[in-house]
């Protein structure tokens, strides 16, 4: 899966700030004082992201990971190129950068800037009479060696995500098959999804432990179990009858079963199950205590909430987003854990953005199209 640009540009800046830690320290423990070259090195390490991550906001997001590898691309070869001996290894770390953007233009482009400033300090910067020229044909060999190997990683991962993408567009087929059934409902699949992806990542940001994957098909796929309901009943306006209601219910075992057999991972299909149990364990199908309930399945039972509450249904009209915030607000401490109060006030405004831009035609948050 592919890496958002932030994320990336996190992974950077951790790995940077690591290495002016080690560079400090061995300066402190194996040299008299801190020469010039240290004060370079550091300044390269703390200082190279920089102009990158205070502009990023303001360049448009088809170009952030263009910029970002480019950025990528000086600031290692600036290390590289500052140290007073032959470091081709350093050098190494731009193809393994590259990978992460998932882009193979990206890793080929790494990979000519790692050869070129290897060939440039060898041949250039006169190492040559440093090391023998049989070391030097040694470490070449090993640079294209590995870049070999590498290439292998980059397309299967190439494949992987052509895999994923006919994988989501079989989930579409599937979601598509289960909203016909109903008018009522179309849409509401993947909204719920990105409602909780917007929760999920929110979590993740703050410190939860959140497979955001896993949130995304299990979000997805929490309604499939409707396709073996009754059209009438789907789609019955007014109240329904203990038996129809009972019926219903029995969805979220008949989706965990479904996707069970379509091979999904077991955590998947149990958060499918458990989409609809309650934190007091009224819920259903097993009245789970919250404890046993997976996390998934808690973030998308208050997506699933809001977003039912702000649709028009055959019985009633859909809830304005404010009165649905009350209303969930209200339930926190017996339908959901009140744990989630904090995380859920902290996403509504993007909740009501991402109203307004399904309203407005521009649902981008989505990723299955």
């Amino acid at each position: 899966m592919e890496l958002r640009a932030e994320k990336i540009l996190k992974i950077l800046w951790i790995t940077c700030i690591m290495g002016a830690l080690i560079l400090h320290s061995i300066y402190l423990l194996f040299r008299d004082g801190f020469s010039p070259i240290y004060f370079l090195l550091l300044s390269i390490l703390l200082l190279g992201f920089l102009p990158y991550t205070l502009l990023h906001r303001f360049i448009g997001k088809k170009c952030r990971a263009d910029l970002l590898f480019i950025n990528a691309c000086l600031v290692t070869t600036a290390i590289s190129l500052s140290l007073p001996f032959y470091n081709y290894f350093l050098m190494i770390f731009l193809p393994l950068i590259s990978i992460l953007f998932n882009q193979r233009r990206f890793f080929y482009i790494g990979s000519a800037v790692t050869i070129g400033v290897t060939i440039y300090e060898l041949f250039f910067k006169n190492y040559l009479e440093e090391i023998s020229t049989l070391q030097a044909s040694i470490d070449i060999a090993f640079l294209f060696a590995y870049l070999f190997i590498l290439d292998f990683v980059v397309r299967a991962n190439a494949q992987y995500t052509k895999t994923s993408y006919i994988y989501d567009k079989t989930l579409n087929t599937l979601i598509l098959a289960v909203e016909a059934k109903d008018d009522y409902t179309r849409g509401h699949s993947i909204r719920v999804s990105d409602y909780a992806m917007i929760l999920g990542q929110y979590m993740c940001d703050t410190g939860y432990k959140i497979d955001l994957e896993s949130l995304r098909i299990s979000s997805i796929l929490h309604d499939i179990g409707k396709i073996n309901i009754p059209q009438d009943i789907l789609s019955k306006e007014g109240k329904l009858t203990f038996e129809e209601y009972n019926t219903i219910k029995k969805h979220s075992q008949y989706g965990a079963d479904l996707a069970k057999e379509l091979g999904y991972p077991s955590h998947i299909v149990e958060s499918i199950l458990s989409h609809h149990e309650r934190f007091d364990g009224k819920g259903y199908p097993e009245g789970k205590a919250d404890q046993d309930t997976p996390i998934n399945a808690k973030i998308i039972a208050i997506a699933d909430t809001f977003d039912a509450l702000t649709s028009n249904r055959s019985y009633r009209k859909a809830f304005s987003a404010d009165e649905a915030r009350k209303i969930v607000l209200d339930s926190m401490g017996s339908q959901f854990n009140a744990n989630f109060e904090p995380v859920f006030e902290a996403v509504y405004p993007k909740f009501v953005e991402y109203q307004a831009n399904v309203k407005n035609g521009n649902q981008e948050f989505s990723k299955v199209v």
